[in-house]
């Protein structure tokens, strides 16, 4: 032994002996720490050494010195032991931390072998521990109930313990006290609901739980319900809202197949606010409040509707839990392919899978094509996934083998699925699944429009076609539209979409197809594509408005005409207004009043009506005076004229509506399925109508036959489901 560790231990054998004996005798009133020659003591009210001053210092690690309850720390080489007063015991100088925690424990704290992470725990003031020293933080939240926490991977999770045991493991984001329970938190916000004794007080997971004035509101998945101050549902988990005594309850829907439009079999039952289908597969989302739960053809997908619907592809969905945070793959019928991601990324070939950081790529059967993870990837071009590795990108072919190696800065898939556009030593091309570069590296950006590349190289803009050749260069911004636009201050131009280049002269350009109408202060210039010619300021056209049947319907002399697609004027410009041609007619308007012309401006319809439609399906909607009708192009009322309001439906059917505002429908050549004698009628695809008289609601099929009875509040047709709502 040195002679300096020496003299140190002299003198901690001495000051235990000192202490000794000072202390058995009585000490009188408050004590208080004093000091001699740098070294620290306690003396009492009237100045008598009660502890010698032998130490470097007396108090707490937080700074504080206050004696509690006859117990104080005491700091030597680096770490604090404790003294306490009253049983004439010094502890052994080995905590990093020693504070009061309360008027009866004193919170200590250790660092963990081969680290210099403190952990900490409760002492009582003879030094004996309470609680292990096992944790981050310690609170008291009730009477001997602690909250403590751990440091996990740079995480802080928390959790509940006694003197005896753990009651919570300390594995939530959060825990907290709601009246006379503890909520513990984790990702998403959705919470466990526990007793003072660390059992559970609501075996699932809630999204909400909160105190109110007779109890506590819990809220779960959309529903709502209530518990007593005892922690016993009064209210169970249905109701839409609860407020004090007061409830809204959700409507009852139910859900079965069109087959079972009778309702002969059973239905399914489910209280929300709405009910609507994924248009694409046979997946019903039922919302509540917020909330989507995901019904299958008969029943709950997934008995946890903690799952929120991402995407569907192929038979596949993509769920988010919203209590996890963790994403999932599942199967149509609910069976889980795949779980327990950070996220998920769907197209129409792949699933794009990330777990810290890592992503692996998942075939449309559900099988991961990759070993190892990557860095990063994104979506497929003719079934080759870019993935990035060491920082660089290459790509992968549907199996998961390596077709072009990890050399690209960037990558981006292209119009064409034999090509991508690629950045290689900060330079923009585009080149194809063999590594050959169809267009050299050179752009500083390049991207796609319509079937042409968009490279800007300093302030030129190169338009370069499918064959890599470079068929303009301009030196104005261009901005991709309906056309790729030119613009040069406030004029513009346009590249076609075959390429023809037109000068950024005009004020506006409009595209009807194939053609480009470009206007400038007076007259229009109308050209193809190609960049023919078809029209110039010199035919004095004020503007074109559409084409249709071979025509465009122009403005000329303030006038309405047609012009052939050679400019050549074919109808006159005569009429005040006029519409497309459709089925060889056209209507046009004299005198305020629309008849109907063919192609060779023979009148087929005298200017008799109001209002006319154009022509689908050989008949057209006429208006005279206020009553409507239908028309053939002979003219003849197909439907007679004397409705308030005829409306044509995406179905082809007529919404007929009468003036006393009942509603009909006739089908596609003007006879009536069902007379005007309902409220509202809506026609579905299904050959199915949904109509509603005196407020309630019924189907009816084309041979106008009742199919469901109308008892029923709402009613509505999502695919291949009824979905109804009784009335109440």
């Amino acid at each position: 032994m040195k002679f300096p560790d020496l003299y140190l231990s002299m003198r901690i054998i001495v000051s235990c002996y000192l202490f000794f004996i000072l202390s058995t005798s009585s000490f009188a009133g408050d004590l208080k720490i004093y000091t001699l020659d740098g070294l620290q003591g306690v003396e009492d009210a009237e100045g008598k050494v009660v502890v010698p001053a032998i130490y470097e210092r007396l108090g707490w690690s937080n700074g504080t010195s206050e004696i509690i309850n006859k117990t104080i720390g005491f700091y030597e080489n680096g770490n604090w032991g404790l003294i306490n007063i009253r049983s004439n015991k010094v502890g052994d100088a080995g905590f990093r931390i020693l504070e009061p925690f309360n008027e009866y424990l004193i919170e200590a704290g250790k660092v963990t072998p081969y680290s210099n992470v403190v952990k900490r725990g409760l002492i009582d003031e003879k030094g004996d521990v309470i609680i292990g020293f096992n944790y981050f933080t310690i609170d008291e939240v009730f009477a001997g109930i602690y909250k403590v926490s751990v440091y996990s991977n740079g995480d802080i999770f928390f959790g509940l313990v006694n003197n005896e045991k753990e009651l919570i493991a300390p594995i939530h984001e959060n825990v907290k006290v709601v009246g006379n329970f503890i909520v513990a938190g984790s990702k998403g916000l959705t919470r466990q609901v526990f007793k003072k004794d660390g059992s559970l007080l609501i075996e699932d997971w809630v999204d909400e739980f909160s105190k109110v004035d007779d109890g506590y509101l819990v809220r779960k998945e959309g529903y709502y319900g209530k518990l007593n101050s005892e922690g016993d549902w009064v209210l169970p988990l249905e109701y839409k809202s609860i407020n004090g005594n007061e409830t809204i309850a959700f409507p009852t829907w139910q859900v079965t197949n069109l087959t079972n439009i009778a309702l002969k079999e059973a239905v399914m039952e489910i209280r929300c606010d709405s009910i609507s289908l994924e248009p694409h597969h046979d997946i019903l989302i039922a919302h509540v409040n917020n909330a989507e739960h995901i019904l299958a053809a008969s029943d709950l997908l997934f008995n946890d509707q903690n799952n929120s619907l991402k995407s569907i592809r192929n038979g596949f969905l993509v769920t988010k839990n919203n209590k996890t945070q963790q994403w999932g793959i599942y199967k149509t019928d609910g069976r889980e392919v795949a779980f327990g991601f950070d996220s998920v990324a769907v197209d129409s070939l792949y699933f794009y899978t990330e777990s810290k950081g890592d992503w692996d790529v998942y075939n449309m059967f559900g099988r991961k094509i990759n070993e190892r993870p990557f860095q990063s990837v994104s979506y497929a071009s003719n079934r080759n996934v870019p993935v990035k590795k060491n920082d660089y990108w290459g790509w992968l072919d549907f199996r998961g083998n390596v077709m072009l190696n990890y050399t690209f800065d960037k990558v981006e898939k292209t119009f064409s699925s034999n090509h991508f556009l690629a950045k290689n030593y900060g330079a923009w091309g585009v080149s194809n699944f063999n590594g050959d570069w169809l267009v050299l590296a050179e752009y500083d950006s390049i991207y796609c429009y319509d079937r042409f590349y968009v490279g800007q190289k300093g302030m030129a803009t190169y338009v370069i076609n499918e064959q890599g050749e470079v068929i303009q260069g301009v030196p104005f911004e261009t901005r991709p539209k309906e056309f790729l636009e030119l613009v040069d201050g406030d004029r513009y131009g346009a590249i076609t979409s075959s390429g023809h280049y037109v000068h950024p002269i005009y004020k506006d350009i409009n595209v009807l197809g194939e053609y480009y109408v470009l206007l400038d202060s007076a007259y229009a210039t109308l050209i193809h594509s190609s960049g023919r010619v078809i029209v110039t300021p010199d035919d004095e056209i004020q503007d074109v408005f559409g084409f249709s049947e071979g025509y465009f319907h122009v403005l000329k002399d303030g006038k309405h005409g047609f012009i052939d697609v050679n400019g050549k004027l074919r109808i006159a410009n005569r009429y005040d207004a006029a519409q497309p041609y459709s089925e060889g007619l056209a209507p046009v308007q004299l005198l305020g009043k629309w008849g109907f012309i063919d192609k060779a401006e023979v009148l087929k319809i005298q200017p008799f009506y109001r209002y006319s439609s154009t022509f689908v399906n050989d008949l057209a909607i006429i208006q005279s005076e206020d009553n409507y009708g239908i028309i053939t192009p002979a003219g003849k009322e197909i439907v007679e004229v004397i409705w308030k309001n005829i409306e044509r439906l995406s179905t082809g059917n007529y919404k007929i509506e009468d003036w006393d505002q009942k509603s009909g429908l006739c089908d596609i050549n003007g006879r009536f399925i069902i007379r005007p004698n309902y409220d509202t009628i809506i026609d579905t695809n299904q050959e199915l109508i949904i109509a509603s008289k005196n407020g309630l609601k019924g189907v009816m099929d084309y041979q106008g036959y009742t199919k469901l009875p109308f008892e029923y509040s709402e009613v509505k047709i999502k695919g291949e489901y009824l979905i109804l709502q009784k009335a109440n």
